[in-house]
């Protein structure tokens, strides 16, 4: 997939989620809440943790340093529809010690929750 300018918007309606990611105490977060456009491509995700702490991040925090980007104009490698299939069909995945599930969420509470926490600083 070619790599798309930074300042392109995501393609098409968006679909949010939010990713539950139950696990043994880590510094992993466990929840996770994705803004995906229909490319699969994540332009925006929230992380958070078991303590309450969260963390940001957009595509376009990665202006001039696109090539640190995990996948093409994405904040995760390859096509995030791909990646979830079983788990957008609604199946939990178990492994191990770990569960993980999607749920579908509203762009009002994704919002909320991007709003919730402090941007990242910039480097």
């Amino acid at each position: 997939m070619p790599r798309l300018p930074i300042g392109e918007p995501p393609s098409g309606p968006l679909a949010y989620f939010r990713c539950d990611w139950d696990h043994r105490p880590s510094e992993d977060p466990v929840a996770i809440y994705y803004e995906v456009d229909q490319l699969g491509r994540v332009s925006r995700l929230i992380d958070v943790f078991a303590g309450g702490g969260k963390d940001r991040s957009a595509v376009a925090d990665f202006g001039g340093r696109e090539s640190e980007l995990p996948g093409a104009a994405s904040l995760v490698e390859g096509s995030f529809h791909e990646a979830a299939v079983n788990l957008i069909a609604g199946q939990v995945i178990t492994h191990d010690d770990e569960q993980l599930s999607l749920t579908p969420v509203s762009a009002e509470e994704f919002e909320a929750e991007w709003r919730d926490v402090a941007p990242p600083a910039r480097p």
